[in-house]
């Protein structure tokens, strides 16, 4: 039969140090004074902890990537508000001002444990314990009657409680969480980022984990402010439950909702753990999840360690009080029977002296005793029968009859003094149940009313822990929210005052942004424009810039048909071509502009140098004088008068560029030349093209 488990996930904000503020709580270093005196110390060793600063520098990191945009931000309208001193500076001092959060995962109670050790421990492993209000609690026997370690009572309890760790930790991972329809994933870890963690095994409860929570949600925004990041924790749960199921709910809604998933998830950590490690089959359920309310006053297993010693410490005083109003009535119950006692020994002595007096049994007729005047009257009777006796006998019988007055008077007046205490005495009780009930009721509103102020506004105490009012303390807690609600009306004047510049200066750069925005939609438009108009520019450049690659491959294929580019300049695994060819052109096509540029100059370069060299020899064949005396020569006579002045300026530059010029020296050797001359260089040039169509010819061979 499984177990019924009840589980709670307590999230909690308080002060500015979060979970550095209940540290020393959760190490549960002996040497320290704890408040908590249900610490078993032998246990201790079974506690995981991590609070490495590898673990802090995540958390650091963390926070800087969801607050970091939303600080500079800030600090950027500070600076151009002329608000320096206002600037966060940077993500940690931003933080440093605002609430922390931490939060305690708690499976189960102690009647839990007990079972489940019960259920999977070795009975010579665990021994039984008292608690100061009289009730036992089973706890690990690790050490034998000498103080020495019993090693295999510490492995079974390392088994045990290593159960407790792993689910502790595996439910408040940072990975845990939904997968959506549209099979995306939101994790916790998301906007309830765990940092560091402390498991505790060793308190007469049951094992928990506190850890401490970075949070990070998103405001929904409106019309005086937009929405912005935010590490309050209501808002990073509401922001949770809006990723998982695109709804948004209150804050109390978002937290119901967050604790309804968390506590069956973790509960199913611990049945797989304890399946896992004790091999218990799959089928065979070992725990029931339970969900306890408040207002069941049937309920235990849901009470935390202190309602239960509050709730025993209740009984024990109620029971001293009746124990002592028992007393009261034992009492006077005595002293009752010890009044008959004294009627009775006075009647014997009566019937003692009648029956001496007489010589009879103080009977009469049916044998019933006589009653007391009776046996006086037959005394009296007695004594005048006899003159002697007489004077003695009535003295005797005064005396008799004093005496049973005295003791009939005292006897009634115990009876009426018995009466009277037990009547004050149900009074007492009927009074004391009515003011124990009222100040029961009494009491159980302002716990009700303290603790739904306390839970509304998620208040803790000095050590970061969950505030519990119960009748010891309600009166000082009542007193700690009155202080807390003068602390908060304060702050709030404050923060109000705060929000009233913020929104002045807020209305202030909506203004200038409005104004902004005018001017950036008309920059826009230019912008547009420009930018459409630079993009067919640009469109007109290129094709003309193809047009000019074409040109010049153009000009490289026909003027050195085998040239091929360089193979640093090819793709992997691809072979040069010669421009000539389709591969070819592509390639030289893929090339820059300069590339091209270049190469059609050196190909124009070596035949300008081919074409020089070809006009100077044609020009020396020309020029060279022949053997035979030139006819027809014309006169060299020159006429002054045709001679006129030029207009243009002497430059000897120029000139000297014109007289070395291979073109012109060509001309006027052609001029000059003579007919011989002339046929000798037809006809080397029909051997130089000669020459050069052979050559053309074995290239393409």
């Amino acid at each position: 039969m499984s177990i019924k488990c009840t589980v709670t996930t307590d999230l909690q904000t308080k002060d500015k140090n979060g979970y550095s503020g209940i540290q020393k709580h959760v190490e549960h270093d002996k040497k320290i004074n704890h408040t908590n005196q249900d610490i078993v110390f032998s246990e201790t060793q079974f506690n995981q902890y991590d609070k490495s600063p590898k673990t802090r520098a995540a958390i650091d990191q963390w926070n800087n990537e969801h607050f970091k945009d939303y600080v500079e931000e800030h600090d950027k309208h500070q600076r151009e508000k002329g608000h320096a001193e206002r600037q966060y500076g940077s993500v940690k001092n931003y933080l440093k001002r605002k609430k922390k959060a931490t939060a305690v995962l708690t499976i189960g109670n102690m009647e839990v444990q007990s079972k489940l050790m019960q259920q999977f421990c070795p009975k010579t492993s665990y021994q039984e314990e008292k608690l100061p209000d009289g009730t036992t609690h089973l706890v690990f026997k690790l050490k034998d009657q000498n103080n020495q370690p019993i090693p295999d009572n510490i492995a079974v309890a390392k088994q045990f409680y290593g159960c407790f760790n792993r689910a502790l930790i595996k439910a408040t991972n940072n990975n845990v969480g939904w997968t959506l329809k549209d099979k995306s994933r939101v994790n916790v870890g998301d906007y309830l980022h765990r940092g560091r963690y402390a498991t505790n095994n060793d308190e007469m409860g049951i094992s928990h984990i506190h850890y401490e929570l970075a949070t990070f949600g998103m405001t929904r925004g409106g019309k005086k402010r937009a929405a912005h990041v935010t590490n309050s924790l209501n808002q990073a749960l509401v922001s949770l439950h809006h990723a998982v199921t695109g709804k948004y709910c209150s804050g109390r809604d978002a937290t119901k909702w967050f604790r309804a998933n968390m506590d069956q998830f973790a509960l199913k950590c611990l049945e797989d753990e304890l399946h896992k490690t004790y091999k218990v089959p799959q089928n065979k359920k070992i725990l029931d999840f339970e969900r306890k309310t408040k207002e069941d006053k049937a309920v235990q297993t849901g009470l935390s360690m202190e309602q239960l010693k509050a709730q025993h410490q209740e009984i024990a005083d109620h029971q001293k009080a009746v124990q002592s109003l028992q007393s009261q009535a034992d009492n006077l119950t005595n002293q009752k029977n010890d009044v008959q006692s004294q009627v009775a020994t006075v009647i014997q002595n009566l019937k003692s002296i009648y029956e001496a007096t007489t010589g009879h049994q103080a009977v009469d007729k049916d044998g019933d005793d006589l009653s007391l005047l009776e046996m006086a009257n037959d005394i009296i009777r007695a004594a005048r029968s006899s003159q002697k006796d007489k004077q003695q006998a009535e003295k005797d019988a005064d005396a008799a009859q004093e005496k049973q007055t005295a003791a009939e008077n005292q006897q009634k007046q115990l009876e009426q003094q018995l009466t009277q205490q037990q009547q004050q005495l149900q009074t007492l009780q009927n009074q004391i149940s009515d003011a124990e009930e009222q100040i029961k009721q009494r009491k159980l509103q302002r716990i009700k009313a303290a603790q739904k102020e306390i839970d509304q506004n998620d208040l803790l105490d000095n050590n970061d822990q969950p505030i519990t009012v119960t009748e010891a303390n309600v009166t000082q807690m009542e007193q700690e929210l009155d202080s807390w609600r003068q602390e908060e009306r304060d702050n709030w004047e404050t923060d109000k005052q705060d929000y009233q510049d913020e929104l002045d200066n807020l209305n202030q750069e909506i203004t200038t942004a409005r104004t902004t925005k005018t001017e950036l939609s008309t920059t826009n438009q230019q912008l547009t424009t420009q930018n459409q108009q630079l993009q067919n520019e640009n469109t007109t450049v290129q094709n003309q810039i193809n047009n000019y690659k074409n040109q010049l491959v153009d000009t490289i294929a026909e003027n050195a048909p085998e040239h091929k580019v360089g193979s640093s300049l090819l793709n992997p695994n691809e072979t040069a071509q010669p421009v000539i060819s389709d591969i070819g052109r592509k390639q030289h096509l893929r090339q820059t502009l300069k590339y091209l540029m270049d190469t059609a100059i050196k190909v124009l370069q070596k035949i300008k140098i081919e074409a020089i060299n070809l006009i100077n020899e044609t020009t020396k064949v020309l020029i060279t004088t022949p053997n035979t005396k030139p006819d027809h020569l014309h006169s060299a006579y020159i006429d002054s008068n045709t001679i006129q002045a030029s207009i243009h300026p002497f430059s000897h530059l120029k000139e000297e560029q014109l007289e070395n010029n291979p073109v012109l020296k060509l001309k006027k050797a052609i001029l000059i030349a003579n007919t011989e001359q002339l046929q000798r260089t037809n006809q080397q040039l029909k051997n130089n093209i000669n020459k050069q169509l052979s050559q053309d010819n074995d290239l393409q061979r």
